[in-house]
């Protein structure tokens, strides 16, 4: 018995696949069977699959009779020898490490599931590459379906940075929903691991790359609100059917479902204005939601205070809001959008700093084709000449003397005041010196904000 079956489905991935597959066969631990199931593809996918499969005996090939990203993974699941199951989006890739550091802790706690934090990946130019943290919290013990009951917000919301064990999924009949397409398929998925969950753990580590550059991502979908409502159903009738009765289970997916209507219409507010299927969609999540709260499934007490005050909006006066989320989705747009609109005027930028921070800010104005980086600096003697991102690390004297009109962005979070008294000490003229104050959002970081550049 293999000790982790890893799913890899797939449907047009040609551009990605090599170095998904790559990571895979490539783990630390190699008592692994690796499960390719492929929905008809036909860029060259398929083929590259059977190549790989030819050279490495763990791999076998599947061809699947439905377009379904559920379907697909429910049928590697079925299929699966290992003890532990484990799933790979094929325009993803992991660390060398994550199975073998994952299945050990499982083995040595005893653990249903075990999770870690991952990180999100961009290629904004060829040659460039950005992975940034998304750390994962509640780290290193052991928790239960209580643990989710009691949360306000479920603080974990994806299934492919972890590994499940294969008899919890077959005693509790974890299932996708195997609704046509790829776009949100996993969540029912996860609402039925976490309300069985019976010893489950977070690592403080990071071991996925989550792809956001592939615009055929689920991400990017525009059905998102009609494939989400179906997951919503899907999981419903799924509790219905297995007789779960306990008002803090339907209480947890009642605060869920606020979230599955919401949550992702703000964001799609940040760049476009619904139609009639997502208003048709967002009509159905509202009955839905009105019937929780006549059930007594949604109280003040158990919701964070903003997503009580929007799901009241939502439910009470639509009109307003949709006058309100445009607000909003706006003003959440802005916190990225306006910096990047700023430093795409200035002639030529330097940064100042080559950390953690730095790193966060290149990939926001990469990520948003500004070209007009020339240069970046820092006070560390040692990273002199080295490389950061495709640029050399200058001296900041070096950096003045040589463009004497750049404007200066600050990416350090520990003394930024020191580094502008720096500059401004050094000449530069206070309107020529700007300081990276956003969050470092791995989201945030990786979205568009000027498409068309």
């Amino acid at each position: 018995m293999p000790k982790i079956s890893v799913i890899l489905p797939s449907l047009n991935v040609a551009a990605y696949i090599r170095e998904c597959v790559e990571s895979v066969i490539s783990q630390t631990l190699r008592d692994i069977e690796i499960l390719c199931i492929d929905a008809g593809s036909t860029d060259g996918t398929y083929e590259i699959l059977q190549e790989y499969a030819a050279k490495d005996s763990r791999i076998s090939l599947t061809l699947s009779e439905k377009k379904s990203y559920g379907y697909q993974i429910n049928l590697g699941m079925d299929m699966a020898k290992g003890e532990y199951i484990g799933i790979v989006e094929t325009d993803d890739s992991i660390e060398s490490d994550m199975y073998e550091v994952l299945y050990r802790t499982a083995s040595e706690e005893n653990l249903d599931y075990v999770k870690a934090g991952f990180y999100t990946l961009v290629t904004p130019y060829e040659g460039e590459r950005y992975l940034l943290e998304h750390p994962i919290g509640d780290t290193g013990k052991v928790i239960s379906a209580q643990y989710f009951i009691d949360k306000n917000l479920s603080p974990d919301v994806y299934i492919w940075n972890g590994i499940y064990r294969k008899t919890f999924m077959q005693q509790f009949h974890i299932r996708l929903n195997e609704s046509p397409g790829a776009a949100f398929q996993d969540c029912g998925f996860r609402y039925l691991t976490d309300m069985n969950l019976r010893r489950g753990m977070f690592l403080d580590r990071l071991f996925y790359h989550y792809r956001r550059d592939n615009a055929a991502a689920s991400t990017y979908n525009p059905h998102f609100a009609r494939f989400n409502l179906s997951e919503c159903r899907y999981i419903r009738k799924r509790m219905e059917e297995d007789g779960i009765d306990d008002r803090a289970k339907w209480a947890f997916m009642a605060r869920e479902t606020v979230m599955m209507a919401l949550s992702p219409y703000t964001t799609f507010r940040e760049y476009s204005e619904p139609n009639d299927e997502i208003l048709l969609s967002l009509g159905e999540f509202r009955k839905i939601i009105m019937r929780d709260r006549e059930e007594g499934l949604l109280k003040q007490e158990e919701m964070l205070p903003a997503h009580w005050i929007e799901m009241r909006l939502f439910t009470e006066h639509p009109e307003a809001y949709e006058a309100y989320i445009g607000i909003k989705a706006k003003a959440d747009y802005d916190v990225y959008g306006n910096l990047v609109r700023e430093m795409s005027e200035k002639k030529q930028l330097i940064v100042f700093c080559t950390g953690k921070v730095a790193k966060f800010a290149l990939c926001l104005l990469r990520m948003n084709r500004l070209e007009n980086i020339v240069a970046l600096c820092d006070n560390d003697s040692r990273k002199w000449g080295s490389s950061y991102y495709g640029h050399e690390i200058m001296p900041p004297e070096d950096a003045i003397g040589r463009y004497p009109e750049a404007h200066y962005l600050v990416a350090n979070m520990i003394q930024p005041e020191e580094i502008v008294r720096q500059l401004l000490n050094s000449g530069i003229a206070e309107e020529r010196i700007s300081v990276y104050k956003l969050p470092l959002n791995a989201f945030g970081s990786t979205n568009l904000f000027m498409r068309g550049l």
